[in-house]
């Protein structure tokens, strides 16, 4: 089920980009689906055994809709809530499989005891680990979605019908014990905690299966450890996860190592929440079942689609993390350790407040905005001579507002990959049309003679009204920009004949994986001339795209040219034939993974 999560989020890459708040919004939807699955299950334990089989048949069999080319499109609804209506063909079967569990637990003598419960989320957990380490490396997604298709249909028609399913009597009692209120506040702030951790990563490394599947399967862990344990220490847990989150906002910046404190201290929040929750059950188990789902969809829907809107940056993780570990930690710790905690609580506060303001710089900030696809930031030196636009934590773009050029960052004419193979070209015509996947602050127009043409895509339309208000790139004739994911605008448009074509579209330090593949390089291949240039800024502190890039120069059938300056690294293809030279990577929308290209 969990494998099937993965490969329906990256089918939705190509239609929706690579923007955390796919990944988020799918996981909403399978929690929402969860809710179904849970209160499907009580009727179903309690269904004749004929009535049963077909029922879950029918909900099996619709798991073949999910092998159409091209999942259902909804313009008309919010692009937050778009996947929602992608990902219906995956509803029915995905229902039939969630019910498994509750179903499995009424078999039980005792309805207390939740092993069963255990073992189910540590088969997902094992499931998330397989498939960004093995499937999704190894396998097509075609294959993928006939595997789940198939396999879910057999599971629900026979691993779950018939008298496999019958309850003992004694077992099939309602019982009559209430809810508690942790069984929907804590599966609530787990599930905010998972989705907050999410977006952190996506915002700093590549969105895609690896960075949406080790948070989840840290969730799914957690889950295995409180209910299979006999107990979670909760102020051990608390000042652990307190005391990595404070080093990880004062120290190994910008590195591998970052992330995983980030993940690290997003998991002992989840462990003890769900620690918590574990030490709260009883025999009701259908209202736990059905309480925790409900809970947990909650707080996905919560940082889905309200925290965006009311925040400008991405404060949610540090706010649900510490919040989390010092209640669970203060409420659940021995008396000698509780103080402890408030202080562990209290570092972690000021750490965080240090990093978000950003105490140490000099710079001041002019505008924060938070969009679908990142968090935006503009920051200016004390005398307003200097001004660097920040997606997330990531430079993209600075202009010196004395002299005109003076601060380029890495559009560099004379050492930039970009800045060469564009000189190079207008060397040639007395005039030049260049198209660029990716907006920034403008800067690629400082490249531009008055005759020359440029035409910006941009997914983000904030950045559009950033660039415009704080910078002055684009104020000149001949600047075009064309809203929408790029690659989706340019398979509308017909051929552009650019001379060169420049990809530079980042959502923190990372390109969306869609952009790279070998049907993104059909596109861009279609709208340049016969001797046109395609330039990609590969720059990145997490991942080599070198050998990727060389795949997809070797599936366009160009020569590769590589430079690197002080600032960044561009590949430029170019007309002519493919040589063969280091490590190749063949990324197609069926077969990508950005664990090949991870560095440490």
């Amino acid at each position: 089920m969990f494998q099937g999560e993965l490969f329906a989020g990256k089918r939705l890459l190509p239609a929706f980009g690579g923007a955390a708040y796919v990944w988020c919004t799918c996981i909403l939807f399978f929690q929402l689906v969860l809710i179904v699955g849970y209160y499907s299950s009580r009727a179903l334990s309690a269904a004749d055994s004929k009535t049963r089989t077909w029922i879950l048949a029918l909900l099996g069999m619709s798991g073949l809709l999910t092998l159409t080319p091209r999942l259902p499109q909804a313009a008309w609804l919010p692009p937050e809530l778009q996947p929602l209506a992608a990902l219906q063909p995956f509803a029915g079967l995905s229902v039939a499989l969630f019910t498994t569990t509750p179903l499995l637990h009424r078999r039980q003598a005792d309805l207390s005891d939740y092993k069963i419960y255990a073992w189910s989320n540590a088969g997902a957990f094992l499931g998330l680990l397989a498939y960004p380490f093995v499937v999704e490396p190894l396998t097509p997604l075609w294959i993928q979605n006939l595997v789940w298709a198939v396999g879910g249909l057999l599971i629900a028609t026979i691993g779950l019908a018939g008298a496999t399913v019958a309850a003992n009597p004694a077992t099939n009692a309602t019982a009559t014990t209430g809810t508690r209120w942790q069984w929907w506040v804590l599966p609530a702030l787990s599930s905010a905690i998972l989705l907050a951790t999410t977006n952190r990563l996506s915002y700093e490394a590549s969105a895609g299966p690896l960075t949406w599947a080790l948070p989840l399967a840290v969730f799914l862990f957690t889950y295995v450890v409180a209910f299979g344990a006999r107990g979670v220490p909760l102020g051990v847990t608390a000042i652990l996860g307190l005391a990595v989150l404070a080093v990880s906002f004062m120290a190994f910046k910008y590195s591998l190592y970052m992330l995983l404190m980030i993940l690290s201290a997003g998991g002992a929040a989840m462990l003890a929440c769900n620690g918590w929750l574990a030490a709260t059950r009883n025999e009701n188990s259908h209202g736990f079942y059905r309480a925790t789902a409900i809970g947990g969809a909650v707080g996905s829907a919560i940082v889905v689609l309200l925290v965006p809107r009311i925040t400008t940056w991405p404060v949610e993780f540090p706010i649900l993390v510490i919040g989390s570990l010092a209640f669970a930690g203060i409420w659940g710790a021995r008396k000698i350790l509780k103080p402890v905690v408030a202080a562990a609580a209290i570092a972690a506060i000021c750490c965080a407040v240090y990093d978000t303001l950003d105490l140490k710089s000099e710079q001041h900030v002019l505008v924060r905005a938070r969009t679908l696809y990142s968090c935006l930031s503009v920051v200016t030196s004390p005398d307003d001579r200097f001004r660097e636009l920040y997606n997330n934590y990531t430079l993209h773009g600075g202009e010196d507002r004395r002299e005109y050029g003076g601060y380029v960052t890495y559009y560099s004419r004379t050492t930039s990959g970009v800045g060469k193979v564009i000189a190079a070209k207008q060397e040639l015509r007395p005039s030049i049309k260049v198209g660029a996947v990716g907006l920034g602050t403008g800067t690629l127009n400082w490249l531009m003679r008055p005759e020359d043409s440029m035409t910006f895509y941009e997914i983000d339309p904030k950045v559009e009204d950033i660039a415009t208000t704080y910078f002055t790139y684009l104020d000149r004739d001949n600047t075009f920009i064309v809203l929408g994911d790029a690659r989706k605008s340019m398979e509308a448009q017909e051929p552009q004949q650019y001379d060169v074509l420049v990809l530079d579209a980042f959502s923190g330090d990372a390109i969306p994986m869609h952009l790279l593949t070998r049907e993104a390089g059909a596109v861009y291949k279609r709208h340049l001339k016969p001797d046109g240039a395609l330039a990609i800024h590969i720059t990145n502190r997490y991942a080599d795209l070198e050998p990727v890039v060389r795949g997809l120069a070797a599936d366009l059938g160009m020569s590769v040219a590589i430079t690197q300056d002080d600032w960044s690294t561009w590949v430029t293809l170019t007309p002519g034939p493919y040589e063969p030279s280091g490590r190749i990577l063949h990324w197609t929308d069926q077969l990508s993974s950005i664990l090949s290209v991870m560095t440490y």
